[in-house]
């Protein structure tokens, strides 16, 4: 965010105040990561720009996903298709964990479900994916929540290279 315009004369102490709490979530320093060697440069690190997303959880999300999801930023990666946000990074460091799958009575995934890849698809476990655009629910992936509706033009906003956090 590069300007804030008022529509008003003089903005109160409760807008600036507002303005303060939005920029305090769209902005966060991440130390560097030690001991990790090549993830260390490779991981978003100091000042970052973020997009900040609300995610209410489902029932039955277990601790080691909920670490996953509120425990980590997440980076956009340059190839995600147009029907969902990836971030790889997590996989890094929780691909080797297990995260059996949690079948949901859905048929489909949609838009602003926030989901994990589980042990069925074990190269790419642990990797956190935002729905873009309804997604068959093949077993692949645990629903851990959705992002609320108001909160959907937020998803615009992450492109590749973006990071985000919930």
């Amino acid at each position: 965010m590069d300007d804030i315009i008022f529509g008003n004369a003089f903005a109160s102490e409760e807008e600036f105040k507002a303005i303060d709490q939005v920029m305090n979530q769209a902005y966060v320093n991440i130390p560097k990561l030690v001991g990790e060697d090549y993830l260390a440069e490779l991981l978003p690190h100091g000042d970052v720009e973020r997009v900040p997303f609300k995610v209410v959880l489902d029932d039955g999300v277990t601790d080691l996903e909920k670490e996953i999801v509120f425990d980590s930023v997440y980076h956009q990666c340059g190839e995600t298709p147009y029907y969902m946000i990836r971030s790889r990074w997590t996989r890094m460091f929780y691909g080797k964990k297990n995260i059996p799958e949690r079948k949901i009575d859905e048929e489909y995934y949609h838009r602003g479900d926030v989901v994990i890849v589980n042990d069925n698809l074990a190269h790419y476990r642990g990797e956190v994916q935002i729905v873009l655009k309804d997604m068959k629910v093949d077993g692949q992936r645990n629903r851990i929540g959705h992002i609320p509706e108001a909160d959907h033009i937020l998803l615009n906003g992450v492109k590749a290279g973006r990071s985000f956090v919930s």
